[in-house]
């Protein structure tokens, strides 16, 4: 069994400061893009799966999911 990697390179962006909102670098936003579905993903994983969800309190996977969705849909 072999595993694959992919790996991004992130190249250095130099931002200006002004009056204007800075644009999210595309690295950042998939950054929290990944970041929203993993939330999501363990959001589930809580709350449907037995040995989490005995121990785990439905609330939390609630909240998880909830954040996960918000940050999965900023683009």
């Amino acid at each position: 069994m072999s595993v694959q990697t992919l790996e991004n390179t992130m190249e250095k962006c130099e931002t200006t400061t002004s009056d204007a909102a800075p644009a999210e670098t595309p690295a950042r936003s998939l950054f929290t893009r990944q970041t929203g579905q993993a939330l999501i993903t363990l959001g589930t994983l809580f709350k449907h799966v037995p040995p989490f969800n005995e121990s785990i309190d439905k609330s939390t996977g609630d909240t998880l999911i909830s954040i996960g969705k918000k940050l999965k849909g900023k683009k």
